[in-house]
């Protein structure tokens, strides 16, 4: 069978071998890296499953003939020399021989969490603070109009990616089925953290649809109403993410409802919390750790006072009045 393409492709540099980059189709991320001859390229294009060539054994494998954890291929590209390849795969299983997902789970260095913080700060110094009405025994509920948890003005790409990739990696090892986000400013965070986990994305609606769902009335710090929770089911485990956790009065009213229908919620996630509202605490005294990349506090009118709380960060900055 003639393959149009792989005569392109230039095995002369590795000596009849070039290196292949695994790439999850869905979540994007590396999962390992082998080596094709001519012979294992083609196998991988006419049956939809990564081969290579092992340069230790001498000879050609199928990735999971042993194991049984086999890698569909979606697509095949070459680089810019047609000496370097990436399969877009479906992983059937862990790749990597240890039983992780991905075989690069090693870290030498790694600056993320920095960067993610001075991004963070310069964020909020866009920021505007202005007062509503209160909700849920609360008189005033003061706002913070900021880029995450209300994209005004627009977050960097780069911010939100590494927000997402510090929540998801919180969740470690482990089966998720569903990720759970209310409908609101939170869904871009939770799409891009539903695609670091390979999970689903289940949106709690604020309008009720004639399917079946469970319903779940709330009241935040700014307003009430009823949530309505579609697409999850009793025994499934899930992650619930949020832009912001203030009093917790929506997360409180979304987790207690799966709960009552014994969905496991395996941790909570946001980008930011603002803890003198106590959500934060009201949800741990349920045994709820809260993951948030920064905790926000409104010192007077215009100081907001920003903590990372796993390092004990801190910065301060002064923001905007309407």
């Amino acid at each position: 069978m003639r393959i149009e393409g792989l005569e392109r492709v230039d095995f002369s540099k590795g000596g009849g071998l070039v290196p292949v980059i695994v790439v999850d189709a869905a979540t994007r991320q590396i999962l390992m890296l082998g080596y094709a001859d001519r012979e294992a390229l083609r196998r991988t294009v006419e049956t939809g499953y990564a081969h290579f060539y092992s340069r230790s054994r001498g000879r050609l494998w199928m990735k999971g003939e042993s194991s049984g954890n086999k890698v569909r291929v979606l697509k095949v590209e070459y680089d810019c020399d047609s000496d370097a390849i990436v399969y877009y795969g479906v992983p059937e299983g862990p790749v990597c021989h240890t039983g992780k997902y991905t075989c690069f789970h090693n870290t030498l260095t790694d600056d993320s969490m920095k960067t993610m913080w001075r991004l963070i700060v310069d964020a909020f110094r866009e920021a505007v603070v202005y007062r509503r009405k209160g909700y849920g025994g609360l008189d005033e509920y003061r706002y913070i109009v900021n880029p995450l948890s209300d994209n005004i003005p627009p977050p960097s790409p780069l911010l939100q990616s590494l927000i997402a990739d510090y929540l998801a990696s919180k969740i470690g090892w482990g089966r998720v089925d569903k990720v759970v986000a209310p409908e609101a400013l939170g869904l871009p965070i939770a799409s891009l953290v539903a695609e670091r986990l390979g999970a689903p994305l289940a949106v709690v609606r604020k309008r009720s649809y004639p399917v079946h769902g469970w319903r779940a009335p709330y009241a935040s710090g700014y307003e009430e109403g009823v949530h309505y929770i579609y697409g999850v089911e009793s025994g499934e485990r899930v992650v619930f993410v949020d832009d912001t956790v203030s009093t917790g009065g929506a997360a409180l009213s979304i987790i207690g409802e799966l709960e009552r229908h014994d969905v496991n919620v395996a941790a909570i996630l946001a980008s930011m919390a603002k803890p003198q509202y106590g959500g934060v605490r009201r949800l741990e005294e349920k045994g709820y750790r809260v993951w948030r990349a920064v905790d926000v506090y409104l010192d007077g009118n215009k100081v907001v006072r920003l903590i990372q709380p796993e390092r004990g960060w801190e910065a301060v900055v002064e923001v905007k009045e309407p």
